[in-house]
C-alpha cells in the first residue's frame, strides 16, 4: 500500500512540476514579446543546477544603448521576471563588473553574459551553447582520475 501511495504521489509531483514549468515558459515568452516589440533583444543566462539560476533580457536599439531589462532569478519554476531598470541608457557592450556587483552572483553572471552575447553577435561570430549535465561532469571528472593513473 506505502509502495503505490509512493508511486502516485511521485507522478503527481511530476504532473505539477510539468505544468508549472510550461507556465514559466509562457511567461518568459510573454516577456520575450513586450522587449522584442521595442527593438532588439539580448539574452544572457547563468544556469544554477541546485543553486539559483538567473536569465537576463535587455531590449535593446540600433545602437546597443539598453531601453528596458529584465531578469528572472530563482530556484524553482515559481521565480518570475522582475524589471531592472539600473543599466538603462546605457551601452549594452560596454557592462563591466562594476556596473553589476550590487546584483546577486548569478545575476551578475547573467547580465554580463547578456553583453558579452551582444558582442560576439555584433562581431559576426556565433554563440555556443553545449552545457554538460551533472552526470556529464561527475562521469568527466572520474573519467580523467581514472586515465591520469
Amino acid at each position: 500500500m506505502i509502495f503505490w501511495t509512493l508511486i502516485i504521489s511521485l507522478g503527481l509531483a511530476f504532473v505539477i512540476q510539468f505544468f508549472l514549468t510550461m507556465l514559466q515558459i509562457k511567461h518568459f515568452n510573454q516577456n520575450f514579446k513586450v522587449l522584442r516589440k521595442m527593438c532588439r533583444v539580448a539574452i544572457g543566462k547563468k544556469k544554477g543546477g541546485f543553486a539559483a539560476g538567473s536569465i537576463s533580457m535587455f531590449s535593446i536599439d540600433d545602437d546597443g544603448i539598453i531601453i528596458k531589462g529584465l531578469c528572472l532569478s530563482g530556484v524553482t519554476v515559481l521565480a518570475r521576471f522582475k524589471e531592472i531598470n539600473d543599466f538603462n541608457g546605457m551601452d549594452i557592450g560596454s557592462l563591466k563588473e562594476e556596473h553589476v556587483k550590487k546584483y546577486p552572483k548569478q545575476v551578475q553572471k547573467s547580465i554580463l553574459d547578456a553583453s558579452l552575447n551582444y558582442i560576439t553577435i555584433t562581431k559576426g561570430g556565433t554563440i555556443e551553447d553545449n552545457p554538460k549535465t551533472p552526470i556529464q561532469k561527475v562521469t568527466g571528472s572520474i573519467k580523467n582520475v581514472v586515465v591520469q593513473e
